[in-house]
């Protein structure tokens, strides 16, 4: 076996030295970084567009909620696209950034409008986060034995 490969790193994969491996572990942590920020700005757009598109809204409100989706709307997309970037798979950025986006609209649902979420919303919730921690536990590297 050449020196520096699996026998000095037991917890990687046999070919893999150290420094990849880390170098792997830190990209894939930016890229789900970045897809739970594009979650939770594409929530922030989403109460924009509901602050300024209301029922009893003045212009300055309207005017204040476009702006502020237009930017809360590129963040989500930058974000989203350097989640992908960093990503192993694009379905694994997706699921992520949906995820995100999931909870953080029943967060702010719940801080700006006081809406409460039923147990069959978060029953569904709960498949969402177990279908991702299966998608992102088929990215790692197995071990070969």
């Amino acid at each position: 076996m050449a020196a520096g490969t699996g026998s000095a790193y037991r917890d990687s994969p046999a070919g893999l030295p150290g420094s990849l491996q880390a170098g792997a572990m830190r990209r894939r942590f930016w890229g789900v970084f970045n897809c739970l920020c594009a979650g939770a700005f594409g929530s922030l757009a989403a109460a924009s567009a509901k602050l300024a598109f209301g029922s009893e809204v003045n212009a300055g409100f309207c005017i204040l909620g476009i702006i502020a989706m237009a930017t809360t709307n590129s963040l989500m997309w930058t974000f989203f696209s350097r989640g992908l970037s960093f990503s192993m798979s694009s379905a694994i950025a997706s699921v992520t950034v949906t995820f995100s986006n999931i909870l953080s609209s029943a967060f702010l649902g719940f801080v700006l409008y006081g809406e409460c979420r039923q147990v069959l919303w978060w029953g569904g919730v709960s498949l969402i986060l177990c279908g991702l921690v299966l998608v992102h536990g088929r990215a790692l590297p197995h071990k070969q034995q």
